[in-house]
């Protein structure tokens, strides 16, 4: 992510520090992860009609797992961006 300024001590600059880590977050096309409106993958087993110990089993099944693992694991790169660029401009 771009340059954000650090947010001070005593949080004088909390303005242009929020309207820059929000600017930085919404130019990587990723304020669903701060809105909330993007969730994180449901897994296949945990779908209605699957019950407990739901194990793939046919090989749309076994596609359906590795496209939630490829998706799975985007959402959580793209979620660690979010919280790094936050945690990241925050002083001890």
């Amino acid at each position: 992510m771009d340059y954000l300024p650090e947010l001070a001590h005593n949080g004088h600059n909390w303005t242009t520090y929020a309207s820059s880590v929000l600017c930085a977050i919404s130019d990587k096309g990723l304020m669903g992860f701060l809105v909330g409106s993007e969730r994180r993958p449901t897994h296949p087993a945990e779908l209605t009609g699957r019950g407990e110990g739901w194990m793939p089993q046919t090989d749309d099944e076994r596609e359906e797992v590795a496209a939630w693992r490829a998706a799975d694991q985007l959402w959580t790169q793209q979620n660690a961006m979010v919280n790094y660029t936050i945690i990241c401009s925050i002083p001890d």
